[in-house]
């Protein structure tokens, strides 16, 4: 092994008990919504949500329990673009959605409520000025918290900015 080399391998398939738990929460079924078919346990693959070949990990968190045919046909296509070539809404989607349709000020609030901090960047000028700091954008704001924030969270977050406002 060289200098770098984790002395552990990777994890790359589920423990016995990890695959019966996730055999279990897929209620004994294909988990791709567009198939959704029954499946005997010794048919079952496990898929991951960002594949292993990405960077994905090999955890109860990142895996779907899946057929065969829908293993195979998601190859190393993350479970969102999985779902989205088979015009399955994805729930990021319409959370995405919400969040555009906030104001900037409104996705700070977010964002400082869920310990989100983005720093912004400088881009360089030329010979006779000097750089400019451009502050993040608000599609910046709407990637970090997609990834954090739950429908609800955002309706109670904001509900609570407004509630500060009248009192």
């Amino acid at each position: 092994m060289g200098l770098f080399d984790s002395d552990e391998p990777a994890k790359r398939t589920l423990t016995e008990r990890e695959r019966q738990i996730l055999y279990q929460r897929a209620g004994h079924r294909c988990e791709n919504p567009a198939h959704g078919k029954k499946i005997e346990y010794s048919d079952m693959q496990v898929g991951h949500k960002k594949a292993y070949s990405r960077g994905g990990s090999t955890s109860l968190k990142n895996s779907v329990a899946l057929c065969h045919r829908c293993n195979k046909l998601q190859g190393t296509d993350n479970w969102e673009v999985f779902l989205g070539k088979q015009g399955v809404a994805v729930p990021v989607d319409r959370l995405r959605g919400i969040l555009n349709k906030l104001s900037l000020s409104e996705l700070k609030y977010l964002a400082a409520k869920h310990g989100i901090k983005l720093k912004g960047r400088s881009v360089g000028g030329d010979l006779f000025s000097d750089d400019r700091y451009i502050a993040p954008s608000k599609t910046r704001y709407v990637k970090e918290l997609a990834k954090v924030v739950s429908e609800n969270e955002i309706r109670s977050a904001l509900s609570e900015k407004l509630n500060s406002r009248l009192q």
